[in-house]
């Protein structure tokens, strides 16, 4: 018996689609999953792509990779490449407003030696760790390192200058010869032509930064001749290669009190000019200098009995005094500057009426001021304030509501004007009347030379004539009669004899008339008048007394 068949249909799906079907889903959870724990992409503006490589150049921060370069375009406007990176998730709180970015490559200058592990490793993108602020997508980079790191304790100030040198970041911040900071930026307003700079001091030298601290410059070797002498200035060996700055409070002027962050200082010329900048009052005078003005500058002292109490201000100046400098009694103007707290006076307007009015006084009486020589070698000059003790009484003059303070000549202003007297009376003397007298003079000693010259030679010829050896043999003959001469008057000799009775004859006749010479003695004028007794006088015998024996 046969059976019809049944026939069923099939829907029945094999289990082995189950294995793509995971397989699937796998993959999406995990696209899913890589989309989801991805960071963001940013774009970073950099000058140049130098060393920079698609998927390869890393961003790190810390030295820690957070990221990595997908993308490497030209900017629209040609000025640089935009760089587009692909930042981890666990970074993603980093990329705010106070981000920098910056490519850390190998660099050698002399302020600093930095990135030399990127020689074997290649360049790369270091970004800094600040998570505050706003979240930011694009950055500028910075073209070069922050020179302080984020985070590092200390202060950052601002730092202003209009003068004819200039810092770049990097260069130091100097005391007392000991690195304490350094330049950080610099930008140039250019509608105040003045550049401000942004400095870090590290802690704990940040403290010595209070609001009387200056700033002034000591980039290199500085050679000042001034009224002075010469001066030589240096700082670090690390300022000798590249730009520096220094500080210090100065001497006599307190601390003053803290300052805040970002405070702002003025860098001056030097520490005379940043110590002279706490003086803010001045009495300005005026001076009208007869003489030369050379080897005086801006900026020389003025001293009052060899004590500095101010400065030149200017020389010269226009629209002052009428008339120019070509005029023959043109007088150069030069403004100074007295300040009172130079004098032991309050830097205050009453301690500046103080000085003007002890000014004014003596102006009046006997102040005078005279240009003096510093230096011999540099020929500096300075302003002397002294009393003249023979100065009379003058009424006080004053251009442009400036006082006027009488001067004198100098010394050496004193002895070029004697000189010059002295040389007008050389040139008034009748020299060549003198020139024509000495020359007859010269004449005549040539005339007189000549005869001497002249009786020379006769007498070389009268000598010449002589027979010298007739005249040695009559020498000869003298010599020998003086000889014999002499031998008879020796002991023995007939001559000697003849004297030595000659001298016992006379001896003998002195003797003989010794009497008659003694009554000449008792009586002068016997030889004229006679003396009738010409007995001598005897002498009679004692008479006999009563204890004489019979």
């Amino acid at each position: 018996m046969t059976s019809d068949a049944k026939i069923k249909s099939t829907t029945h799906i094999s289990k082995v689609w189950l294995i793509p079907l995971f397989a699937i889903v796998i993959g999406g959870w995990m696209v899913w999953y890589q989309w989801k724990n991805q960071g963001p992409l940013i774009t970073i503006e950099l000058k140049s792509a130098s060393g920079i490589e698609v998927n390869k150049t890393p961003i790190k921060v810390r030295d820690l990779e957070v990221g990595q370069v997908k993308k490497i375009d030209l900017k629209p406007d040609l000025d640089g490449v935009l760089v587009t990176a692909r930042i981890d998730a666990s970074a993603e709180r980093l990329l705010t407003e106070n981000s920098d970015f910056w490519v850390v490559a190998p660099r050698i200058s002399f302020s600093e030696v930095s990135g030399l592990n990127t020689l074997l490793s290649g360049a790369y993108i270091a970004m800094t760790a600040d998570d505050s602020g706003k979240s930011k997508s694009h950055f500028v980079a910075l073209e070069r390192p922050p020179a302080t790191p984020p985070g590092t304790p200390g202060l950052h100030v601002t730092l202003t200058s209009n003068d004819n040198f200039a810092y770049k970041p990097g260069d130091p911040i100097i005391y007392k010869g000991f690195k304490v900071g350094e330049f950080e930026d610099a930008d140039f307003d250019i509608e105040e032509r003045v550049l401000h700079y942004g400095a870090f001091i590290r802690a704990p030298y940040h403290k010595l930064i209070t609001q009387n601290t200056r700033f002034w410059n000591v980039s290199g070797v500085k050679l000042h001749l001034r009224s002075n002498g010469v001066k030589v200035e240096t700082g670090s060996l690390e300022t000798l290669l590249a730009n520096g700055v220094t500080f210090g409070i100065p001497r006599g002027a307190s601390s003053g009190g803290d300052v805040d962050e970002n405070a702002t200082f003025k860098i001056f010329q030097d520490d005379a000019a940043a110590s002279n900048a706490r003086y803010k009052l001045y009495a300005k005078y005026l001076l009208l200098i007869d003489e030369t003005v050379r080897g005086l500058t801006e900026g020389a002292p003025v001293e009052y009995r060899g004590i500095e109490i101010g400065e030149v201000a200017r020389i010269n100046p226009p629209d002052l005094i009428d008339g120019n400098i070509l005029d023959q009694d043109y007088p150069i103007p030069v403004i100074i500057r007295i300040y009172p707290g130079k004098v032991r006076q309050q830097d205050t307007e009453e301690g500046l009426q103080a000085v003007k009015d002890t000014m004014h006084t003596w102006i009046g009486r006997d102040l005078r001021a005279t240009l003096r020589m510093g230096n011999v070698i540099t020929g500096g000059l300075y302003v002397d304030l002294q009393h003249d003790n023979n100065a009379s009484t003058l009424a006080i003059n004053t251009i442009n509501d400036i006082e006027v303070i009488p001067t004198v000549s100098n010394e050496f202003t004193q002895l070029t004007q004697k000189a010059d007297a002295i040389l007008d009376k050389m040139n008034n003397l009748p020299l060549e009347k003198m020139i024509v007298e000495v020359t007859n003079v010269i004449d005549d000693i040539k005339a007189a030379s000549n005869r001497v010259e002249e009786a020379s030679s006769d007498f070389d010829d009268l000598m010449g004539d002589i027979d010298a050896k007739a005249l040695n043999e009559n020498l000869n003959e003298m010599l020998t009669k003086v000889s014999a001469l002499l031998d008879n008057y020796s002991d023995g000799g007939r001559s000697a004899g003849e004297i030595t009775e000659t001298a016992n004859a006379l001896q003998e006749t002195l003797r003989n008339i010794q009497p008659l010479l003694l009554q000449l003695n008792q009586k002068p004028n016997r030889l004229i008048f006679s003396d009738d007794n010409d007995n001598d006088m005897q002498p009679k015998a004692a008479r006999k007394g009563i204890f004489d024996e019979n």
